[in-house]
């Protein structure tokens, strides 16, 4: 980070704490992010809401603080990197722009050299003045090419940081989109790209299905064996769904021991069958602790499968899945059941 754009990120942090402060606000990531924003006035709806909060004296509540950052940042922790690199990219433009408007001076410059020689040498010049001319040109034309030197380094020096930068939010977006235990997509991900495979279809024409799974007494092998071989087990889980699918099929963490899988072009009856195999692909996997090779058998899960209908709200499609899924717990866990077969008030129960 270069000397100027470290200068305004400190500048911004100290008037964030310094607000929060003033405000008796805690300074846990989400009310920094906030807080950052404000200073940073990148954010005009986030801004316009404070200032309308503060001209009404509002306490900054621990409930009006959670409801500030869940409207302008969706619930991700990554929206400080993601200011704190917009930051950054400010401060190279503005480089930028500040290098060009030197490099335009010098340009000036040098246009006006080469008027005063036209103009000189277009007279009756005796020859030494000419020489003399002519070395003066010489000299410019070298300044000017070592100025256009030093300024190329300088644009490739900025344009190898806004590279960084670039790809700095990459990163961030893509560690925002998965899940930091399993290292498949997380729910965030996941209700983007459920809204994106519903639009699909509805435009195509074509079928979308949603499977909702539950390893099974997840909780008793927690506490039999411990969080960490727990999550051990949920890592073992979500590597077989992502060995399961292909294509646009999309695995994702679905919250504590649940995942869902997303399926676009595929009926309820083709769903079924992928669920059942994913479902005999976990049930034949042994757990293995990794560090001491203990044998811990197997584990199951249960599935409930439901298809997407034109219209209908997305809450709606998972109420089905999910109330298909209570159904298989129901029965006995270590199956599939579809909408089809979960009757009304087990889907009302789940």
């Amino acid at each position: 980070m270069t000397d100027s754009a470290q200068s305004q990120s400190v500048k911004l942090a100290e008037a964030a704490c310094k607000a929060m402060a003033m405000q008796g606000i805690p300074p846990t990531p989400q009310n920094y992010a906030v807080w950052y924003a404000y200073a940073a006035g990148t954010m005009p709806k986030l801004t316009a809401q404070i200032d309308e909060l503060a001209a009404r004296q509002q306490a900054f509540t621990a409930e009006i603080s959670a409801e500030l950052y869940k409207a302008h940042f969706g619930g991700g922790v990554e929206s400080v990197e993601v200011l704190e690199t917009g930051t950054r990219l400010h401060s190279v433009i503005d480089q930028v722009r500040r290098y060009l408007d030197d490099h335009a001076g010098t340009v000036g410059d040098f246009e006006n050299t080469l008027d005063t020689f036209s103009t000189a040498i277009g007279g009756s010049q005796p020859a030494e003045k000419v020489r003399a001319l002519i070395a003066d040109l010489i000299r410019e034309t070298q300044l000017m090419a070592e100025r256009n030197y030093t300024l190329e380094g300088r644009l490739g020096t900025i344009a190898s940081e806004v590279t960084e930068l670039r790809e700095n939010l990459q990163v961030v977006q893509r560690e925002a989109l998965t899940d930091g235990l399993t290292g498949i997509p997380n729910r965030k991900f996941f209700d983007t790209r459920l809204a994106e495979a519903a639009r699909e279809a509805m435009r195509d024409g074509e079928a979308m299905s949603l499977l909702l799974g539950d390893i099974d007494f997840f909780k008793r092998f927690n506490d039999s064996f411990g969080h960490q071989i727990g999550d051990q087990v949920l890592k073992l889980v979500a590597r077989t769904l992502s060995d399961s699918v292909k294509g646009r099929d999309t695995p994702a963490r679905f919250g504590g021991e649940e995942f869902a899988i997303i399926l676009p072009r595929t009926n309820l009856k083709q769903a079924t069958i992928v669920a059942d195999q994913i479902r005999a692909a976990v049930m034949r996997r042994k757990f293995v602790g990794k560090d001491s090779r203990d044998d811990y058998g197997s584990v199951t899960i249960s599935f409930g499968v439901a298809q997407y209908r034109a219209n209908e709200s997305l809450t709606d499609l998972i109420g089905r899945a999910d109330g298909a899924l209570y159904h298989a717990k129901h029965e006995g866990r270590n199956r599939v059941s579809t909408e089809l077969n979960a009757p009304a008030e087990t889907a009302k129960a789940s």
